[in-house]
């Protein structure tokens, strides 16, 4: 992924890459295979720098929009702290689509973060995720960025 390329290469700018789908779309158990939706699909593509592959699913779709929501979250409350300069919005979504990458790729996260989403949406508000072990996990990630910032 090129957060960790810029974190240990040689960059002395932030200029993170973004992950490929192939990093993000994984497999999910218990998926059906519906197809995603085009809505779904138009708002990964503003994720990453590839089209989604062709045969991405719905709960693959789904897992990575709740990603998405929990990543703001979590980056905002990261980036509010004193000394820590905001990235420039490119910079600000390549890291969160590695934050994306990173959540869905960690079954346990993955499964939490949906469910913390799929609540959210049940109940028609958009509530902050609480800081538990998954959300420490997703900060100490991004930590090592902001730190370069």
């Amino acid at each position: 992924m090129g957060l960790f390329d810029w974190l240990f290469g040689s960059a002395s700018k932030p200029r993170i890459g973004r992950p490929l789908i192939s990093d993000i779309a994984v497999p999910i158990i218990g998926d059906d295979g519906t197809p995603a939706t085009k809505n779904q699909i138009d708002a990964i593509e503003r994720l990453i720098c590839e089209p989604p592959l062709g045969n991405l699913t719905y709960r693959q779709a789904a897992a990575i929009m709740s990603a998405r929501s929990y990543s703001k979250f979590v980056m905002d409350e990261a980036l509010s702290k004193p000394g820590i300069r905001h990235p420039r919005r490119p910079v600000y979504l390549a890291l969160q689509a590695n934050l994306i990458a990173f959540i869905v790729r960690d079954p346990q996260a993955r499964a939490y973060v949906c469910g913390w989403s799929d609540k959210n949406f049940e109940s028609g508000e958009e509530r902050p995720p609480p800081e538990n072990t998954h959300w420490q996990q997703a900060v100490a990630f991004i930590a090592p960025v902001l730190a370069k910032l």
